[in-house]
C-alpha cells in the first residue's frame, strides 16, 4: 500500500477540522467525511474519541497564519505566550503548563514534529509554512506519545513529496518593514518510486518596541530562515521510505517587555544613588519614557540582548505491509543549539545592570517501533517500542551591579548538564463490541533515567563592597534518577448515528522527575548534601465526556467536550520571597471546564461560519511550599474565551477570477498573570479583530491578499511580570505587548 494512500495525520484524534474539506450534494455544499490517523490509526474524523482541534492547509492560507502565537487565537483551550527565553515558551493546554528556565524540567505540552517528539519544546516553534496541518491534542496523551505528554500535544505534519511536479512561492510586505519570501516545489525523480519535496522560509521585520537610546535601533526585532528537504521511496506496494532533513535558524533582537508602572520608592537604591539616577522612574524620566499600559518604549544597547537559535534535524520513516498488519519505523536525530542574553531591567542608561544570558546545546536521539493492525473483525490494535535520549549542556552567566559604589554587585557563571533516557512499550486495542458501541483500552510503561550535574561560581566585582556576594554563593551538585510508570486510558465510544457519536475517556498521563539546574539552583532545598532540588514526576489524571456531530443535512458540524483534570505535582517555576526564582511541584493543580466549536455551511452560497467557546476553572487545589495559596485561581489563565470567522468565497463576474474575504474575532476574559489575583498583574478582557481580502487568478496561478490584524489598533499586553527590582521592595510592573494594528500585502505565484 502506497505511503501517500496511507499516511494522512500523524495525530491522535481529530474532533475538529476548522476548514472542512467540502464537496456538492444536490446542488448545495456540504461538509466531506475526513479520513485521519486516529489514534495512530485510520479513523473516521467523526468517530474520534478524544478532544482535538485541526487547522489544516486551507486554514493557514486564507488565515495567514505563520507562527504558533497566531493558532491560539482560533484553538478553543489553547494558550501560548511568548517570554523573554526560548526555553520558557509558555505553552499552555486547557490552562497547564510547565514554566521553567531550568534544563532539567521539559514541557506539559509535547511538539511533535512528523511524528517525532522535540525534546525543547521551543524547538518546534518555526515558521508555519508549506504545513499539511496543525492539531492540538488536549488532555493526558501518555499512551501513543509518551513523554511530556501530559496536558496534550501539538501535532504538526508538514506537506509530503508528490510525484506530480509543482511549485509556488510568495512574497509579503508589511508593517514594520516586515518581509518575508517562501517558496516550495515539488516533484518526481522516478516515476511513481522516487519523488522530492524542498521547502523554504525566510521572515524578517524591524523592531517593534521603540528605543529611545539615541543612535540605537528599535528592538523586539525578528530575523529566521528554514529549510527543509524530503525525499520518498516507493520501490514496492509494500514498502515506503521517506527521509527528512531540516534546518531552521533565528537571529533575534528580542524579546525584552516594557515597563508597565515605575513603582515604590526603591529605598535601599538610595544608599547609592548617582547623578546617573539609579531609581528606576529617574532612569525612565531620563530616557524620556512615561510607566504605564501603553508604553512601547525602553532605553537600551542593542549589544545588550540577544536571542539566537538553531535547530537542525535527520528523520527516516519506513512503513512496511506486512500483510497481518503495518510496520512502521521513526529513527530521528535532531540538535537544538540557543544563545541568548538580555538586560533584564529594560534601561541601560543608569548604573544598575541586571543582565543575564545562557548558552544552550541540546542532541536528541529517538527511535519508535510500530505494529497496526487487525485480530479479527471486531478487533484491532496499535502496540510498539519507543527509545529517547537527551544530552543538554548550558552555560549560564548573570551580572549584577547597583550603583556607582558597586553595591549588589557579583559576576555568577552556571555550568549545567542534564541527560535523560527513556524507554516505552505502549499498546491500544479497539473493540468493537456491537455495531453502536466500541471499548478502547490502551497502556504504556515508562522507564525514564536521568542525571543531571550542577555548578555555580560568584565572582564579586569588588569584594570589599557591601553585599558583595549576595547572589555569588558557590555550589557543586550532582545527582541522579530512575523512575517508572504505568499510564493508560479507558474509552467508550457510543454511535448514536452513523454521523452522531458520543464517548467517556479516563486517562493518566506521566511526566518524569527533574533535578532543579536554574541558575538560581539552591543547595539548602536540596534532599542531601551535595545533592540538587529535587522534583517528584507529574501526573495528570482527566475525566472527559464529549459529543460529536454532523447535523442539518451535513452543513453543520458540533463538537463538545466537558472535562476535569487533576494534575499531581505540576512541575513549574515560583518565586523566592526575597527574590530570585525555584522549580517545584505544586502538590495538586485542578482544570476543569466545556469546549465547544462548529462549522457552518451557511444557505448564503458561499458563507461559511466557524466558531468556538471555552470556559475553564483552574486552581490550586493543594501547594505543600505554599498553602495560603490553596483554592486561588492557577495564574495566567482566562475563565471565557470565544472565537468567530466569517469566510465569504465568490466569483468575480464571468471573469474566471475567484476571491475571498474573511474576518477573524477572538476575544478573551480578564486574566491574572500572579497567584492572588494582585491588581497590578490583572490584564482586563479584550477582543482582536483581522480582516482579510484576496483574490486568485483563473488558472489558479496568481494570488494576492491584503490583511490587516488587529484592525481596531487594540493596545494589550498578553502578560504582565514582576520587576527585576522586587527583591528591593520594589512594586514595579513589566509586560509583554502585543503587536498594534499591522497590514500585510502578500502575492503569490504557482507552476
Amino acid at each position: 500500500m502506497k505511503y501517500r494512500h496511507t499516511m494522512l495525520s500523524l495525530a491522535v484524534a481529530s474532533s475538529l477540522l476548522l476548514t472542512p474539506n467540502l464537496s456538492i450534494a444536490e446542488g448545495r455544499a456540504v461538509l466531506e467525511e475526513v479520513v485521519v490517523t486516529a489514534r495512530k490509526q485510520n479513523e473516521s474524523l467523526v468517530d474520534t474519541p478524544v478532544a482535538v482541534s485541526v487547522l489544516d492547509a486551507d486554514f493557514f492560507e486564507k488565515s495567514g497564519l505563520n507562527t504558533m502565537a497566531d493558532v491560539v487565537k482560533f484553538v478553543p483551550g489553547f494558550d501560548y505566550s511568548p517570554t523573554s527565553s526560548v526555553r520558557a515558551n509558555g505553552t499552555r493546554i486547557r490552562g497547564i503548563r510547565t514554566a521553567s528556565y531550568s534544563e532539567g524540567f521539559e514541557s506539559s505540552v509535547a511538539v511533535v514534529i512528523d511524528g517525532v517528539v522535540m525534546a525543547r519544546e521551543s524547538a518546534g516553534f518555526f515558521d508555519l509554512y508549506d504545513i499539511e496541518s496543525v492539531e492540538v491534542i488536549k488532555g493526558p496523551q501518555g499512551t501513543l506519545f509518551g513523554k511530556n505528554a501530559s496536558a496534550g500535544v501539538i501535532n504538526v505534519t508538514t506537506k509530503n513529496p508528490e510525484y506530480e511536479s509543482s511549485g509556488g512561492a510568495d512574497i509579503m510586505f508589511g508593517t514594520y518593514d516586515e518581509r518575508r519570501i517562501r517558496g516550495t516545489v515539488t516533484g518526481p525523480l522516478i516515476d511513481d518510486r522516487l519523488a522530492y519535496r524542498i521547502t523554504g522560509s525566510m521572515n524578517v521585520n524591524d523592531g517593534v518596541i521603540n528605543n529611545e537610546y539615541a543612535g540605537e535601533d528599535d528592538v523586539n526585532s525578528k530575523d529566521t530562515w528554514s529549510l527543509r528537504a524530503k525525499l520518498l521511496y516507493e520501490p514496492t506496494e509494500q514498502l515506503s521510505a521517506l527521509l527528512t532533513l531540516d534546518t531552521v535558524e533565528e537571529d533575534n533582537k528580542c524579546c525584552i517587555a516594557t515597563w508597565r508602572s515605575s513603582g515604590d520608592d526603591l529605598g535601599l537604591i538610595g544608599a547609592a544613588y548617582t547623578e546617573n539616577a539609579l531609581q528606576l522612574q529617574e532612569a525612565l524620566d531620563l530616557a524620556g519614557i512615561t510607566a504605564g499600559p501603553g508604553n512601547r518604549s525602553v532605553a537600551i544597547f542593542e549589544d545588550r540582548i540577544n536571542q539566537e537559535s538553531e535547530g537542525n534535524g535527520v528523520a527516516l520513516e519506513i512503513n512496511y505491509d506486512l500483510g497481518f498488519a503495518q510496520f512502521t519505523s521513526i529513527s530521528a536525530w535532531r540538535d537544538y543549539y540557543i544563545d541568548e542574553f538580555n538586560e533584564a531591567d529594560q534601561l541601560s542608561n543608569t548604573d544598575l545592570n541586571n543582565r543575564n544570558g545562557t548558552e544552550a546545546d541540546s542532541e536528541q536521539l529517538s527511535q519508535e517501533f510500530r505494529l497496526t493492525g487487525d485480530i479479527n473483525d471486531s478487533i484491532n490494535y496499535v502496540a510498539g517500542l519507543y527509545y529517547f535520549n537527551e544530552d543538554i549542556d548550558a552555560d549560564g552567566s548573570i551580572y549584577v551591579e547597583l550603583g556607582a559604589y558597586g553595591l549588589f554587585n557579583s559576576r555568577t557563571r552556571s555550568m549545567r548538564s542534564v541527560e535523560t533516557t527513556n524507554l516505552a512499550a505502549f499498546g491500544e486495542v479497539n473493540w468493537h463490541m456491537t455495531d453502536k458501541f466500541t471499548l478502547i483500552v490502551g497502556g504504556r510503561f515508562s522507564d525514564e533515567e536521568k542525571g543531571a550535574e550542577f555548578s555555580r561560581m560568584g565572582t564579586p566585582i569588588n569584594p570589599e563592597l557591601p553585599f558583595a556576594t549576595l547572589f555569588s554563593g558557590d555550589y557543586v551538585g550532582a545527582q541522579k534518577s530512575d523512575d517508572t510508570d504505568f499510564s493508560g486510558r479507558v474509552i467508550g465510544r457510543y454511535n448514536i448515528t452513523d454521523n452522531v457519536n458520543t464517548y467517556l475517556a479516563w486517562s493518566q498521563g506521566y511526566k518524569g522527575p527533574g533535578w532543579d539546574v536554574g541558575d538560581g539552583a539552591n543547595g539548602a532545598l536540596a534532599g542531601e548534601q551535595g545533592g540538587l532540588p529535587f522534583v517528584d514526576a507529574e501526573i495528570p489524571t482527566l475525566m472527559e465526556i464529549g459529543f460529536k456531530g454532523w447535523f442539518l443535512d451535513d452543513t453543520l458540524s458540533l463538537n463538545t467536550a466537558l472535562f476535569n483534570q487533576s494534575t499531581k505535582d505540576l512541575q513549574t517555576i515560583r518565586p523566592i520571597p526575597g527574590g530570585g526564582v525555584s522549580n517545584l511541584a505544586i502538590g495538586e493543580v485542578v482544570s476543569k471546564g466545556f469546549e465547544a466549536d462548529f462549522t457552518y455551511i451557511t444557505p448564503v452560497d458561499g458563507l461559511l461560519l466557524i466558531g468556538s467557546l471555552t470556559y475553564l476553572d483552574v486552581v490550586y487545589e493543594e501547594f505543600v511550599q505554599e498553602p495560603e495559596l490553596e483554592g486561588e485561581d492557577f495564574e495566567g489563565v482566562p475563565e471565557w474565551a470565544y472565537s468567530l470567522i466569517a469566510n465569504y468565497d465568490f466569483q468575480v463576474g464571468d471573469t474566471g477570477w475567484s476571491g475571498f474575504a474573511r474576518a477573524e474575532y477572538s476575544w478573551q476574559d480578564e486574566k491574572n498573570t500572579a497567584t492572588g489575583a494582585a491588581e497590578r498583574t490583572l490584564i482586563d478582557d479584550y477582543g482582536l479583530l483581522n480582516l482579510r481580502a484576496g483574490f486568485t487568478s483563473p488558472s489558479e496561478k496568481y494570488t494576492a491578499t491584503l490583511a490587516v490584524a488587529n484592525a481596531t489598533d487594540e493596545d494589550y499586553p498578553y502578560w504582565i511580570g514582576g520587576s527585576t527590582f522586587t527583591a528591593l521592595g520594589s512594586t514595579a510592573t513589566s509586560q509583554y505587548l502585543g503587536l498594534d494594528r499591522v497590514v500585510r500585502l502578500t502575492l503569490g505565484a504557482k507552476f
